[in-house]
């Protein structure tokens, strides 16, 4: 979980209480707010591809490594590959959008329709895969917590409260060389990011070619003594068009 490359920093206001309700023991069920969701909405129903997966810049499977950018010690190895969407700056950080792969959902989310039990992501439907490189752009080295950066993607039409379902298996995230954690395995935080160094954290959303996705990044320091600087709070939005 993202044009125009219009920054807009701004205070994220709490979207409210995401109104979940059991359904089973695999299902959760959403409300829209007072409103039923469009068909483009649940689950980008609209814009099926085929079962094959497609990459965006090629389909050979795993990303390669890009000396675009230089990765934090701690970070995984980062690409550039596919269509980059854009960009948003806070004040000490950057964030490239790129749009990697489209593919299918491998298994049904566990978020339902309140009124329909529609399921807002279900298996097979078209998902897209958006990998975020996130640089420190000023002077000093950023303290950063386990919760680092992490970009999200929510559609303009979204009805629901809360953020957009995700096919959670990692085995699309090993097909195309991503991410969903950003981090090497056993490391421990703070995770320091020095000034030019970067990062990336990849997410999967349903996927409708063509439509505006906006996207947003909260950067919240870690303190001295671990606890985060919400002081220090940076966030950042911008609207990409997928392709």
């Amino acid at each position: 979980m993202r044009i125009n490359n219009t920054v807009k920093i701004t205070s994220l206001a709490a979207a409210g209480l995401l109104a979940l309700t059991a359904c089973g023991a695999t299902a959760t069920s959403t409300t829209s707010g007072g409103s039923e969701p469009s068909s483009s909405s649940s689950s980008a129903a609209s814009a099926a591809p085929s079962s094959s997966a497609s990459a965006s810049a090629g389909s050979d499977g795993a990303a390669a490594s890009s000396g675009s950018y230089k990765a934090a010690a701690w970070a995984l190895p980062i690409t550039d590959k596919g269509d980059k969407l854009g960009s948003m700056k806070g004040d000490s950080f950057s964030v490239d959008i790129y749009q990697v792969a489209t593919d299918v959902a491998s298994k049904d989310s566990m978020f339902l329709d309140k009124e329909t039990k529609e399921n807002l992501l279900k298996k097979g439907a078209p998902i897209v895969y958006v990998n975020y490189v996130v640089t420190n752009t000023s002077s000093a080295d950023i303290p950063l917590s386990h919760s680092l950066v992490t970009p999200s993607a929510k559609y303009a039409d979204w009805k629901y409260l809360g953020g957009m379902p995700s096919d959670s298996s990692s085995d699309g995230f090993k097909k195309y060389g991503l991410s969903s954690s950003g981090m090497k395995l056993k490391e421990k935080d703070p995770f320091v990011l020095k000034s030019g160094e970067s990062f990336n954290i990849a997410e999967n959303f349903g996927y409708t070619p063509g439509k505006e996705a906006e996207i947003s990044a909260t950067m919240t320091p870690a303190a001295a003594d671990g606890k985060l600087d919400h002081d220090k709070k940076e966030q950042a939005k911008t609207t990409v068009t997928l392709k």
